[in-house]
């Protein structure tokens, strides 16, 4: 006689992840460098930025122009987009692609911006993927999560939202619309899609979180 089991759908929890990244601090005067659409960015301190982050941490590879830049010239604009880090050539630069072609920096931040680090991809997280491995493939059941106050969670209403890279060709005219979802400084469990993100929101803390894919 055979067993019959019933089949049911199987859940990897992925261990606790932290991260202390909060927002870069502001760019000096003249840091925004382009050539080929390669902007090279420079800051007035350590951005605290790593393709190879420590075991159990959550790993960075997106910024968001926090405050506005002057000077701009070029297509799209800058404030409130989405930038994949193309390179981390030192503790104190960056680069990101962009059509943007000038800018003055002399005091604009950046958030760190954890978004293709939480999707799933064959039940890895790509937190713990080579970097740049990063496809936005499927999405993560569920996040326990205790944010310092450092971290956010943000969704994207109108499903505009976009990581710019050389893939995109332009930077955007417009700068998607970004809703808080759960706060920093807050517990909860949430469910995040392709186009939903983990933000820094502020100062130096510790946050944690859980996935269940």
């Amino acid at each position: 006689m055979a067993d019959l089991k019933i089949a049911v759908p199987g859940l990897d929890y992925v261990s606790e992840l932290t991260t202390t990244q909060f927002v870069i601090p502001a760019g000096a005067s003249g840091a925004f460098a382009v050539s080929n659409n390669i902007a090279t960015i420079t800051t007035n301190a350590a951005h605290g930025l790593t393709y190879s982050p420590a075991a159990g941490t959550l790993a960075n590879y997106f910024i968001q122009f926090a405050t506005a830049a002057t000077g701009i010239t070029g297509v799209g604009v800058l404030l409130n987009n989405f930038f994949r880090i193309l390179s981390i050539p030192t503790t104190t630069t960056f680069t990101i692609y962009t059509t943007v072609t000038a800018a003055t920096l002399t005091s604009t931040t950046w958030n760190c911006v954890f978004m293709g680090t939480l999707q799933t991809s064959l039940l890895t997280t790509i937190a713990l993927q080579p970097a740049g491995a990063y496809p936005l493939l499927g999405t993560v059941q569920e996040l326990n999560c205790t944010f310092g106050a450092n971290l956010l969670a943000q969704y994207n209403p109108d499903n505009t939202m976009t990581a710019q890279d050389p893939t995109t060709g332009a930077t955007l005219a417009t700068a998607p619309t970004m809703r808080t979802l759960l706060a920093a400084s807050s517990s909860g469990q949430i469910r995040l899609g392709p186009q939903d993100i983990l933000i820094a929101s502020g100062t130096t803390a510790t946050s944690r979180v859980s996935i269940i894919e």
